[in-house]
């Protein structure tokens, strides 16, 4: 009988574990509004639905435009609101500035599209001419931004393009090549085209989609006792992270923490495990006015589980910013939520070239 139950629980033990469920899409934030009103007006409303600033300084304050949103994505809505005020879009900062600007003489609003809280904007287009084939190339300079509040980690350098055309007829792209680091709220993104017709004047259209491994949000993880002799563990979000008990080797305070993610992490190459490198831990100082961050770090993502290991420098055998004593100091630690792969798609129409 206890044989038999052996048997069974060793079975079931052998089974592979399910793996986890992606975390959901990342989509837009929302916006609702219906009625007529100044661009800062609107801006000061897309503000408090979205929690995302627009810079419309450059607007014509006295301009009243009849604003129609009814859960309008956030990308969707301030190309709306540019349209309607005779501006073009203008990212900067890494993406975290977001401002209408006024169209120059002659010119019109770049080509553009959103899918969700991405938004892709067309920035150049700049031809060559290989002179011992007799060939020209366009290169296609893009711009991949979306809304300032979550962090992408990983983006392909070049999109995979589905359909170009030019006079009616297919123009052949370079394949993409592989993933890049991504940092701030934009990336450029290129896209190189052969067999362009000498008489085309525009491209007809120009779809494709990349790949992004992005987090819904940053997850604040706070320990409260640095003191404790056995290992702190939180748990937010399906994340788990551990603090080991603090070390003071000569010299050095070091905070190691171990980050578990779930199943459904992304595979990756060991290259690109880098996005660990960016999380961010803090210590604050009994009174909670003085934050101190590490002088020196190092992260090792074994798949779903990451090792960080924190120090602090000392003089002379002593911690220099921290005390050799903790009680009453709190730390707080950002990684991000579970990552997913999420596919962005595109489609730029009127495109026209030099």
């Amino acid at each position: 009988m206890h044989r038999l139950a052996f048997l069974t629980l060793s079975l079931f033990a052998t089974v592979p574990a399910t793996a986890a469920e992606p975390p959901p899409p990342i989509t837009a934030k929302p916006v609702t509004l219906a009625r007529t009103a100044t661009a800062a007006e609107i801006a000061t409303a897309v503000r408090e639905q979205t929690g995302i600033a627009v810079d419309v300084s450059g607007v014509d304050p006295a301009k009243k435009i009849a604003a129609s949103f009814d859960k309008t994505p956030f990308w969707t809505a301030v190309e709306k609101l540019a349209a309607d005020t005779g501006c073009r879009v203008a990212v900067s900062r890494g993406g975290r500035d977001i401002a209408l600007a006024p169209l120059s003489a002659g010119a019109s609003a770049p080509p553009s599209s959103v899918d969700g809280p991405f938004r892709v904007a067309l920035k150049e287009v700049v031809a060559r001419r290989e002179f011992d084939t007799g060939r020209t190339t366009y290169r296609l300079q893009l711009e991949a931004t979306w809304e300032p509040r979550f962090p992408v980690y990983l983006i392909d350098g070049e999109p995979n393009v589905t359909r170009a055309t030019a006079d009616g007829k297919a123009v052949v792209a370079d394949p993409p090549t592989g993933r890049v680091a991504a940092t701030g709220f934009t990336h450029p993104l290129t896209i190189t085209l052969r067999d362009v017709p000498r008489s085309a004047k525009q491209l007809d259209e120009l779809t494709g989609s990349f790949d992004v491994i992005a987090a819904h949000q940053l997850l604040p993880f706070a320990f409260d006792d640095l003191t404790a002799a056995k290992p702190v563990v939180k748990e937010q979000a399906g994340v788990t992270v551990t603090l080991k008990p603090v070390r003071h080797p000569v010299g050095r305070v070091e905070f190691q923490l171990e980050l578990k993610y779930p199943a459904s992490h992304p595979a990756m190459e060991s290259f690109e495990e880098v996005w660990a490198a960016s999380n961010r831990l803090r210590v604050t100082d009994p009174t909670g006015r003085r934050n101190v961050g590490p002088t020196d770090y190092s992260t090792d993502s074994r798949g779903n589980v990451v090792l960080g290991t924190y120090a602090f420098a000392g003089a002379n055998g002593r911690p220099g910013p921290l005390p050799a004593d903790l009680k009453g100091w709190k730390a707080v630690y950002e990684t991000p939520s579970p990552l997913r792969k999420q596919t962005v798609a595109f489609r730029l129409t009127g495109i026209g070239l030099p």
